[in-house]
């Protein structure tokens, strides 16, 4: 699970998006009585009036269990994951608002705190997102839940089973240079930026597969940008050999009486 954090100044125009976004559940709040974002502020500043100096009142917080743990969950189970989340970052007693999204079939929360307590101390946001993340973690151990460490790993081996695949593919076609190599790949759906050197050479390479990117080392040592390029021209020089041989021809073998 992900767990995001991070201090707005604006939080009615961030309520709106949210309560607006199509498919948008609200799943719990604690002493706010608005239904817009214009009055959910309102009420937010009668405590945040209390601390002037406090310029990014409110907390906007996202909890984003994987796809999978997230499709088992009811709106009940959505709700007591806000309280634990909120009861671990000792937010649960300032006022707040929760909303489930389900974008794309992946099904998260959105919360919005008041950052500022009833008593017009404002909560320190030193490293908020970190501590988010650390808490995110925590529970989903607690909970059974894949974390986000797993997911990040999985998501690794997808996108390197997606290269790999393309790659042996694209060695097919014989490339005659990596920029070549480079423009086949684009037809597997994967970016290469390629670094080069104030004399042309290439001494970097980084594949990208929409949003995400990886350093071509970080796969594999065989795809650091020179070893890729080794490999390309070993790749050609067996490939030209094999046509070579095929295009010899064949002896005819006589027959002794």
């Amino acid at each position: 699970m992900i767990g995001k954090a991070k201090s707005i100044a604006h939080v009615s125009n961030a309520v709106d998006y949210a309560k607006s976004k199509k498919g948008a559940i609200e799943i719990s709040r604690h002493n706010v009585a608005g239904e817009t974002g214009t009055e959910i502020a309102k009420e937010f500043r009668v405590f945040q009036n209390l601390n002037a100096r406090c310029e990014k009142n409110s907390f906007s917080i996202v909890l984003s269990p994987a796809i999978p743990d997230g499709d088992k969950l009811t709106y009940g189970d959505f709700a007591r994951l806000a309280d634990d989340f909120l009861s671990r970052m000792d937010l649960k007693e300032n006022q707040y608002i929760t909303f489930l999204h389900s974008d794309r079939n992946h099904k998260h929360l959105h919360i919005f705190v008041n950052r500022i307590d009833f008593n017009g101390k404002a909560y320190k946001d030193n490293y908020i997102s970190k501590k988010a993340q650390r808490i995110a973690e925590n529970i989903a151990k607690d909970w059974k839940f894949t974390t986000a460490k797993e997911v990040q790993q999985q998501k690794e081996e997808r996108f390197r089973r997606q290269i790999v695949n393309a790659h042996g593919k694209v060695l097919t076609q014989n490339p005659q240079n990596i920029f070549e190599y480079a423009e086949l790949m684009k037809g597997h759906g994967i970016q290469m930026h390629l670094k080069q050197a104030l004399d042309g050479k290439v001494v970097g390479v980084r594949f990208q597969i929409g949003e995400g990117s990886v350093k071509a080392n970080s796969l594999h040592r065989a795809f650091s940008a020179g070893n890729l390029q080794k490999l390309i021209l070993q790749n050609q020089r067996t490939i030209d050999q094999e046509k070579r041989q095929r295009s010899r021809p064949t002896k005819k073998r006589g027959f002794r009486l």
